[in-house]
């Protein structure tokens, strides 16, 4: 125990000495907690119902701490978050990005916890929220939609949903193929539900799937991780004789537009390709019915945190062709004088109107109907130095930090303070607890299987 608190200690320290956070992403949940109750004269552990918020530094990816607030609030995650922020000294002058799911407790553009943090830094922050949830939002409208609504945190009241609890019970049977266009992805990186995902895909565009994969788990239903929900689908289609049309309809969004797009997101996963992969998510999803994108087209709007013109002039000046860039960093040079014009005030950050008709991601907003701010990634970047560029037309691209445009290293982190809030008793000790498991990563960050031993 000795040693683990020094450790912890050790980690503490150098984060009260490392002021210097770019970034920060978090995310939180309600866990069993493990806490002492003092009960007469003795104390007795008892099980009890916090919430912590888990708080990564980006785009490194480091672990900083977890907190508890006292509720669920936005106010109060907000204060909590405010309060580690001075508590561990972290220069609020160079924080630039904060990143989080897109629930509206998290992104109300009045009271949400982004636009408090804001106000409380006194600095427009740049807005990271994860794509990867955005992405599976369209596909449970559908599901609700076309099956019903869910049923509990585990199951669906449909037809369809409830034949996905024991779908991989099932045999395989002869089914028609659904083309797909996947992007390439390297499958050592991937868990295991991520490599079950990749594998049905291109079993169910080649119209054949192999005994092994079909005996193989595709992951244990829950509604907040929507990624096994597309692998009990997918099952549940290669393992019907005459599926529904509602379950060809799902699968089909599945192999056209939530798993190309999932794999993308992981793949090019920097703030800078967010406007280009929410663009893309619009222009795959065309091929449905009127009835159906009126089911999934207001979802893309409440969600389309990246087509906020900060977001698309992050990828305007790191697109690949000279012209783009140009007009992305004259825009750049037209939203400061537009600000040095204005109060100095924290703008609001609102979702524009989109044109899901658009031909290119930077034509998704009216620019004329829009106010545009500078994203907060490049205000660390001269007026001289933008100038050059644009007067070199564009050549050369400007270089900003390359922060994630999802939040699985937070998902990550959740995970390991819920399994050490029912180990372990006490902040410091779950502290140490989370740290000591990461460490034993770095060290042995995979194991190795029977499969890579060779006689």
């Amino acid at each position: 125990m000795t040693c683990k608190l020094g450790y912890v200690e050790s980690q503490l320290q150098h984060t009260q000495e490392s002021k210097t956070v770019r970034g920060i992403y978090f995310d939180g949940r309600k866990d069993k907690t493990l806490v002492n109750r003092k009960e007469g004269r003795k104390y007795y552990r008892r099980t009890v119902i916090e919430e912590h918020i888990s708080l990564i530094q980006e785009p490194e990816s480091v672990y900083l701490n977890h907190i508890s607030p006292p509720g669920s609030s936005a106010k109060e995650t907000a204060a909590s978050i405010a309060d580690f922020i001075a508590t561990t000294k972290i220069d609020v002058e160079k924080l630039v990005a904060i990143g989080c799911d897109g629930t509206n407790v998290n992104t109300g553009r009045i009271g949400g916890v982004m636009r408090l943090l804001e106000v409380q830094c006194g600095k427009p922050l740049q807005w990271l929220v994860c794509q990867l949830h955005a992405n599976e939002l369209p596909l449970r409208h559908l599901v609700q939609h076309l099956d019903g609504s869910i049923s509990g945190p585990r199951a669906f009241s449909g037809v369809i949903g409830k034949a996905l609890s024991n779908c991989e019970m099932l045999p395989v049977v002869l089914f028609q193929k659904i083309e797909a266009d996947m992007p390439v992805v390297v499958l050592n990186d991937l868990s295991r539900d991520q490599k079950y995902l990749w594998e049905m895909c291109h079993a169910v565009s080649e119209g054949q799937c192999s005994l092994g994969l079909s005996k193989r788990n595709p992951g244990a239903l829950n509604h907040s991780r929507w990624l096994t929900t597309a692998n009990r689908l997918l099952r549940l289609y290669v393992a019907s004789v005459e599926p529904s049309v509602n379950l060809k309809d799902l699968v089909t969004y599945v192999m056209k537009v939530y798993a190309p797009m999932w794999f993308s997101i992981k793949r090019q996963s920097s703030c800078k390709d967010g406007a280009r992969h929410l663009f893309r998510s619009i222009q795959l999803s065309r091929y449905l019915s009127t009835e159906l994108r009126d089911i999934i087209d207001p979802v893309i709007q409440r969600n389309g945190y990246f087509g906020h013109p900060e977001n698309l002039l992050l990828a305007m000046i790191s697109d690949q062709r000279e012209y783009v860039r140009e007009l992305g960093l004259r825009r750049i040079l037209k939203a400061r004088t537009l600000r040095a014009d204005e109060q100095a005030t924290v703008r609001q950050f609102c979702v524009p109107k989109m044109n899901l008709n658009a031909t290119e991601y930077f034509e998704l907003i009216d620019w004329q109907d829009v106010t545009i701010t500078e994203p907060p990634l490049t205000m660390d970047i001269s007026d001289e130095d933008i100038k050059l560029f644009v007067k070199s037309g564009g050549q050369s691209t400007i270089e900003f930090e390359r922060f994630p445009c999802h939040t699985q290293s937070v998902e990550r982190c959740v995970k390991m303070v819920t399994e050490a809030s029912l180990a372990v008793c006490g902040h410091l000790s779950r502290d140490g607890f989370i740290r000591a498991r990461l460490e034993g990563r770095r060290l042995l960050p995979k194991f190795n299987t029977k499969a890579e031993y060779r006689i």
